[in-house]
């Protein structure tokens, strides 16, 4: 029998305090330890001295187990407390001590602690002198070091899971700064083959052999894996403040910066659980610094770093932060004194550069990145992670060319890395892409059936031109300074690699500057988007590119997106109406510091959607106040290296505050003349008020509620909001004229809600008369006015207004529907059609020519068009 203060623990009695955290979140996996752990953990055979050494290994240890100086500094190992006095006592292990000062920046210290071999940890003690050596620049040592082991691990069978790992390891930092000696495939299968015999062979239960798999894992790239192989470590680990580490870092590259905070927590947590730790850790700020570059805040890095560097002050990953964080900020001479200081301390090591490079890449400082990236790679011509970074960069630039070289030279270095793999199928398919290329733009498409949609959008685009970079308001007043290169994707997954080089991310088109991606407007599989109005979603992502251009990609996150939306030229949608309405009532509107959170960083669900409607509203506010001119001298000011408030104060003279303030008010009034809004004083009550007891959802107020209190207040306008949604629920066409007269006098009152549109549209359209049909002409148009997918109610107009001779409204709307679904047979019969009614034969013969190609086994398609040649033969006169 086990004495009762030796049982460890059970897995009811695992963790310390955990945050609240998503049900798929890594945190959880860190109460979830394998029940043959805990087994082990109070296995009868145990010796004190074992049962204390594995819980210590396995993260279950206790008071009890950390009164010893040895098992105490190696917890504080595992638990990423690298500063703790502990770890610095004469009682710890050499191994120990020499990680922890690697750990804090200090590779002397380290290289001293492991001058002396240590049994049984040879390949431990190489692999951590080879990075001590590395950080002090002497590379050549290191490599001499690791082809030591490299020869025990070719001549000796290792049996402890745990030093196999180092030894892997090992030979992952051989291989970044050493030519491989064979095929770069054969060394990760190598690789990969070790890991398996420690993981499955040697010791299912340890949690270092299964670390090392997933750094190698995220190391090619292969983040859903190596997140998993990092979950099974917290699963016998759930302490292990490497894994957490690497799922922050996963987090981050993911942009789940609400996981990456999670976890920059628990690692403060886990940390802080070793008593006398200190606090915010090493690894935790490293997070927090990873996730503020990616949220485009260099200033909130360098806060996450500057209280640990203060601590650690030659602590190789945050100063290579506080690099990047000044590149983020673009302060070039104070980013090249960090580096140059960095190399002092690692002389030509590519670690910082590299960072550096992908921050301003990330930033759209294409030409900046590049050179941080080639001087990265020259380097460290062995690593394959700067040529990706570098290809995936030029990606994004526009240089398919240089593209192709480099990743191609990232994979004969990583062939396994799906990241670059992904982005070099990419790469060669554009290359095969037809091109077609107008005055301000070249447009790439693969051959086949967009051939379709790309011969008709050269007027188009050439037009969205003009109002972009024009001086009307919402106008850049300024042309890019070479053709923007638009490339229409055939499907979503190729379109998401094209932007993030993984096939995920959610959204149909989007601006890196030079290039604008979209997605194919297409009803088929694989389509994220389906059919939309292109030329409306280009004009958006251009007024990006245009705003790039003219501000060198430094820009106010919020005010290019708002310039965006504006540029749409569209009324807002009864649905935007009412979200601002929502937020303005129930004081959740965003200041001009939490707007910009909320595009990258949403606290709740509608934060995105109500930032883009905000930052539309407060631009039209700032063209309003204070004249079209004054959104462009807050980017110039932007550009010049202007704070926000900076900007704000010098281009419109009033603080952030104040005119945050200023536009409520005169968003209030403008909500007040729309009836959005009640002012003071006003003879309507809040339907709130009205009645207090009222769902949440005024749809499911009983209709005689509604009506009985109408007839008290009859031109109350959210009463016969919800009474005309609740009409407009029953699927009832034909309205009595009393209903008709109530209706138009809503609109009146309220002229931004749909439904009154849709009531009288559906009424006209169900009347067998004409005259009458023709009059929910006026109220489509409303309501295709605020259309972005559908062709249903451009199509209706077309065909009414054929119908009473309107041919110019008439073919206006038959392209308009063919523009949002230009595959769709239907709309092309209409438009040409129409186009043969307004005499437009070449138009015809386009949308007939579109139809050959759509419907090729339909020979009415070429037949129509032989006679359509035939007319256009025949003699004018």
């Amino acid at each position: 029998m086990i004495p009762s203060a030796l049982v460890i623990l059970t897995t009811a009695s695992l963790c310390i305090a955990q945050p609240t955290a998503p049900a798929d979140s890594p945190m959880n996996a860190a109460q979830e330890v394998m029940p043959a752990i805990v087994d082990r953990a109070n296995a009868a055979y145990l010796s004190e001295d074992e049962r204390a050494d594995f819980a210590i290994e396995h993260g279950l240890w206790n008071d009890d187990h950390l009164s010893d100086p040895g098992r105490l500094a190696r917890a504080a190992l595992i638990a990423g407390a690298y500063e703790h006095p502990a770890l610095m006592s004469q009682d710890a292990q050499p191994l120990d001590r020499a990680i922890s000062a690697l750990m804090r920046g200090q590779p002397e210290d380290g290289l001293r602690l492991l001058d002396e071999p240590i049994a049984d940890s040879q390949l431990a003690r190489l692999t951590i002198r080879a990075r001590c050596m590395t950080m002090l620049g002497r590379t050549g040592d290191a490599i001499e070091e690791l082809e030591g082991l490299e020869s025990i691990l070719e001549s000796s069978t290792i049996n402890n899971a745990t030093e196999l790992g180092y030894g892997v390891r090992g030979l992952m930092h051989l291989y970044s700064i050493r030519a491989m000696q064979a095929d770069a495939g054969t060394v990760y299968k190598q690789l990969n083959t070790l890991i398996a015999h420690g993981r499955d062979t040697i010791d299912q239960l340890n949690p270092e052999i299964r670390m090392v798999e997933a750094e190698l894992l995220y190391e090619h790239h292969n983040a859903q894996a190596a997140r998993d192989a990092a979950i099974e470590v917290l699963k016998r680990n759930p302490k292990h403040a490497l894994a957490f580490s690497l799922l922050g870092r996963i987090a981050v590259d993911q942009f789940d910066l609400d996981q990456a905070d999670r976890i920059a927590n628990q690692l403060d947590t886990i940390a802080g659980s070793i008593a006398g730790a200190q606090s915010p850790s090493i690894l935790s700020a490293q997070i927090r610094a990873r996730a503020a570059l990616r949220h485009r805040d260099p200033i909130g890095a360098e806060h996450a770093i500057d209280p640990v560097l203060a601590r650690v002050p030659n602590q190789r990953d945050l100063l290579a932060l506080e690099a990047a964080a000044s590149a983020g900020a673009f302060r070039e001479s104070s980013t090249e004194r960090l580096l140059a200081a960095y190399n002092e301390l690692s002389p030509d090591q590519p670690d910082a550069l590299m960072l550096v490079g992908t921050t301003l890449a990330e930033a759209r400082q294409y030409e900046q990145g590049e050179e941080m990236l080639h001087r990265a790679i020259a380097l460290a011509p062995h690593w394959g992670t700067p040529r990706l970074e570098l290809g995936l960069m030029l990606i994004q630039s526009g240089d398919d060319t240089g593209a192709k070289k480099t990743l191609e030279r990232a994979i004969k270095l990583d062939p396994f890395n799906l990241r670059a793999q992904n982005s070099l199928t990419l790469v060669r398919e554009l290359m095969g892409f037809e091109t077609i290329e107008t005055e301000h733009f070249v447009l790439r498409f693969q051959s086949g059936i967009d051939r379709v949609l790309a011969e008709e959008m050269p007027p188009t685009l050439e037009e969205i031109y003009r109002r972009v970079t024009g001086g009307l308001p919402g106008g850049t007043d300024h042309e890019p300074g070479t053709k923007t290169r638009i490339e229409i994707m055939p499907n979503h997954e190729f379109f998401s690699v094209r932007i993030t080089g993984m096939p995920s991310i959610h959204t149909m088109a989007a601006s890196t500057g030079p290039i604008i991606a979209m997605e194919s407007p297409r009803d088929t599989n694989g389509s994220f988007a389906g059919s939309y109005d292109w030329a409306r979603v280009f004009q958006h992502e251009f007024t990006h590119s245009a705003n790039l251009s003219r501000t060198r990609n430094r820009i106010i996150h919020w005010m290019t997106e708002a310039n965006a939306v504006y540029n749409e030229d569209a009324p807002r949608s009864s649905r935007t109406w009412s979200m601002l309405t929502s937020a303005f009532t129930a004081n959740r509107l965003f200041d001009l510091e939490e707007i910009n959170e909320a595009f990258v960083r949403p606290k709740r669900e509608g934060d995105r959607s109500l930032a883009y409607a905000q930052g539309a509203w407060m631009y039209e506010f700032i063209i309003e106040r204070f004249g079209p001119d004054a959104p462009l001298k807050i980017m110039d000011a932007s550009t010049a290296g202007r704070t926000p408030t900076e900007a704000f104060v010098e281009s419109l003279g009033v603080s952030p505050d104040e005119f945050y303030q200023d536009f409520l008010v005169w968003g209030e009034a403008q909500l007040i003349e729309l009836s959005l809004v009640f002012e003071e004083g006003s003879a309507h009550l809040p339907l709130s008020e009205l009645l207090p007891d009222a769902p949440s959802n005024p749809s499911r107020i009983p209709a005689e509620t509604i009506n009985t209190l109408l007839i008290d207040h009859p031109e109350h306008p959210q009463l016969l909001r919800v009474k005309f949604a609740q009409l407009l629920s029953t699927g009832k066409a034909r309205l009595d004229g009393s209903t008709i007269e109530s209706i138009q006098r809503f609109i009146r009152i309220s002229p931004t809600d749909e439904v009154p549109h849709r009531l009288l549209a559906r009424h006209y359209l169900a009347s067998d008369d004409a005259d009458t049909r023709g009059a929910a002409l006026e109220h489509l148009i409303f309501l295709d006015d605020r259309e972005v997918h559908s062709s249903a109610y451009a199509d209706q107009i077309a065909l009414l207004a054929a119908q009473r001779s309107d041919l110019n409204t008439a073919r206006r709307y038959a392209q308009l529907a063919v523009r949002r679904s230009p595959f769709n047979p239907h709309y092309r019969e209409q438009g040409a059609r129409i186009a043969i009614l307004t005499g437009d034969y070449e138009l015809a013969a386009r949308h007939i020519e579109a139809l050959i190609k759509l419907e090729p086994d339909q020979p009415i398609h070429a037949q129509r068009l032989e006679a359509l040649n035939a007319l256009r033969s025949m003699p004018t006169d």
